[in-house]
């Protein structure tokens, strides 16, 4: 049993500048924190435009989720579903254990199976996962899976014209009575009611969904592009297909293009992509940090930057990896030795990452930015047996870190 003393949440710590961010509706916050409204019982990103409530009526919470377990709702205007994921700023204070198991519920890890299996994955005991997730994110695995599919099942509802029973399969459901019974439970209304007075959409003609990945500004896309592969190629449980992703500044999102093949595995592809194009980081926070280090230089000329993941894993990188071996680096740094740059980089510290990327980047000088967006297209196929869900951990490697 999980002890009744919780430790102070960070909303309680931080209530204040909560306070000031929904009072400004700074989009830096966006996806860091969610506000419920007690008179309304709905609950809102930091940057919604409806009318804000009186301080007394806000309670704040770290993620959806734990909103949703309070008995709140997702606000119909600013769609808390499409706010960016929390960066590794606020993941860098939750251990190890439940940051894996977080990242492998929101692919899916729990949509037809169960706690017990993820755990079996993850290397520990299912009583332990329970209370790694519920001390450190404050919610069960079994919640957190339900949020991640009612969210995404809001947005297919939303922005798509897919039937009802498409999206509850896509959403992770396992069947349309479940997910009508548990829709209305948790969102009060049923699920058709989200597409009354709707406008009309046009259907693709290629029969492909157009769904949006929210980031926070500034984004170096460019640089993010032209450091993956053009094409890849990735095994997500036997389906195959095509997608294209632009990026649309003005809107703060990149448009995805997703052929409907690859519906029944949609969770676990949005996942991998975000990753893999660093959808979740904080520019705010890791640029004021490197511009501190002595590369103010470079983060101007690439305010934003990105680490770009793996396509054939749909993984992400590490933020703090770093090689100090690499000889263009060191010549970008200025720096005479390995050892050398690596002393220099302890100020870049938890970003080195971000901070080589930036060196590379000089080295490498990537050209303009076009006028018109740059499409990447990966394409989707069975042609290796690479599970990304189930991928084992060393019990070593879910110790607090």
């Amino acid at each position: 049993m999980v002890s009744a003393v919780a430790p102070k949440s960070a909303p309680a710590l931080h209530r204040e500048a909560y306070q000031l961010a929904v009072d400004a509706r700074d989009a830096r916050f966006d996806g860091v924190f969610y506000v419920g409204i007690t008179t309304t019982r709905v609950y809102c990103r930091p940057c919604c435009p409806s009318r804000m409530a009186y301080h007394q009526h806000r309670r704040f919470f770290d993620s959806a989720a734990a909103a949703e377990r309070a008995g709140f709702r997702p606000c119909l205007r600013c769609r808390p579903e499409l706010a960016p994921g929390r960066g590794a700023t606020a993941l860098a204070a939750v251990p190890r254990l439940a940051q894996l198991a977080t990242q492998r519920i929101a692919a899916g890890a729990l949509n037809g199976h169960s706690v017990a299996d993820l755990a079996a994955q993850l290397g520990v005991s299912e009583r332990h996962l329970r209370r790694s997730l519920v001390r450190e994110v404050r919610v069960s695995p079994l919640d957190l899976a339900r949020t991640h599919r009612l969210l995404l099942a809001k947005r297919l509802l939303v922005d798509t014209d897919l039937p009802v029973t498409r999206v509850a399969y896509a959403s992770g459901f396992q069947s349309l009575r479940r997910f009508n019974a548990v829709f209305r439970d948790q969102y009060r209304m049923q699920p058709s009611a989200l597409r009354r007075n709707r406008p009309a959409r046009p259907s693709a003609p290629d029969g492909s969904l157009r769904l949006t990945l929210s980031y926070r500004r500034p984004l170096a896309w460019e640089a993010l592009i032209n450091s993956l592969p053009q094409e890849g190629t990735v095994a997500i449980e036997g389906h195959s297909g095509i997608l294209s992703v632009d990026n649309s500044p003005a809107d703060e999102h990149v448009v995805v293009h997703i052929g409907e093949s690859l519906l029944p595995v949609l969770m676990p592809l949005i996942a991998g992509l975000r990753r893999v194009f660093d959808l979740d980081a904080e520019p705010a926070v890791i640029d004021a940090h490197l511009s501190a280090g002595g590369l103010e230089s470079l983060v101007a000329r690439w305010p934003g930057v990105r680490l770009p993941g793996k396509l054939e894993t749909l993984e992400g990188a590490q933020p703090d990896a770093f090689n100090a071996n690499r000889r263009s680096l060191q010549r970008a740094a200025g720096a005479q030795s390995a050892r050398e740059l690596l002393a220099m980089s302890e100020r870049w510290r938890p970003w080195r990452a971000y901070a080589a990327q930036l060196l590379r980047l000089s080295v490498d000088s990537l050209p303009f930015i076009p006028t018109s967006p740059r499409r990447f297209s990966v394409r989707l196929t069975a042609a290796s047996d690479l599970d990304v869900l189930v991928q084992p951990v060393k019990c070593g490697s879910c110790r607090s870190s």
